[in-house]
């Protein structure tokens, strides 16, 4: 070729070659891009699904458990009322109730499989929306932060049953929601109950515990609510 003057032919054929080489690998390229990112896209769409039934059931647990702890906050008026008024023609009847509502703790157990496979995974970090993740990465911590209030009523109305007992038989408590339980053969004092001064304090004591409980699982479900309307946002991308 170099004898045949034809050298100059030759490098334009090997550039073009080159060129053609180049373009099926920039193709090939793209064309893997594409594939990954249609599989993260559907991987990621898994994943946010996968956390909004997550923590639209733990919406639904935080409202059980705000609903009985609100029993608590509903019930202090009513046994103030019992405790500072005329008992005298008061039937025992019209003690139950009230009593037995400041004895509600429920605690908020989320469930947390979703979001810890999608952590440990690394497919969190297939969510685009920073927001959303920040608050998904501190979600745990924020849920775990009632754990402390919840313990704390539970342990004061287990420590202060004591004193309760000494008027109130906790068969005669929960026969209502309880049928395989029997009655009492020995009768409750509801009203010797009432007007001891322990249980002043301990219908007290139990309101501001469950206040703070309260307030605590309030600022979880602002959370949780939050991450859900960012899911859903996410979702529609």
């Amino acid at each position: 070729m170099l004898t045949e003057n034809k050298f100059s032919k030759y490098l334009l054929y090997a550039i073009g070659e080159i060129i053609l080489v180049v373009i099926g690998i920039i193709i090939a390229i793209q064309l893997n891009e594409l594939r990954n990112d249609t599989n993260n896209k559907k991987q990621r769409q898994n994943v946010l699904k996968s956390l909004e039934k997550e923590f639209k059931s733990n919406i639904s647990q935080l409202d059980t458990v705000l609903f009985h702890q609100m029993k608590i906050k509903s019930a202090y008026p009513r046994v103030m009322e019992l405790i500072k008024g005329d008992t005298t023609n008061v039937d025992d009847l019209k003690y139950h109730e009230p009593y037995k509502n400041l004895g509600w703790t429920w605690t908020f157990d989320p469930i947390n499989g979703a979001l810890r496979s999608a952590i440990s995974s690394g497919e969190i970090h297939l969510i685009k929306n920073d927001k959303l993740i920040e608050l998904l990465f501190s979600w745990e911590d924020i849920a775990r932060d009632s754990e402390e209030e919840a313990i704390r009523l539970r342990e004061y109305q287990q420590t202060s049953s004591k004193f309760r007992q000494k008027h109130i038989r906790e068969w005669d408590v929960w026969t209502q929601g309880i049928p395989e339980l029997k009655s009492s053969n020995y009768p409750s004092d509801y009203k010797g109950l009432f007007k001891d001064v322990l249980f002043e304090d301990y219908a007290s004591t139990s309101l501001v515990f469950a206040l703070e409980y309260i307030d605590e699982l309030n600022i979880i479900r602002t959370n949780n609510l939050e991450i859900l309307k960012l899911i859903e946002q996410e979702l529609k991308k």
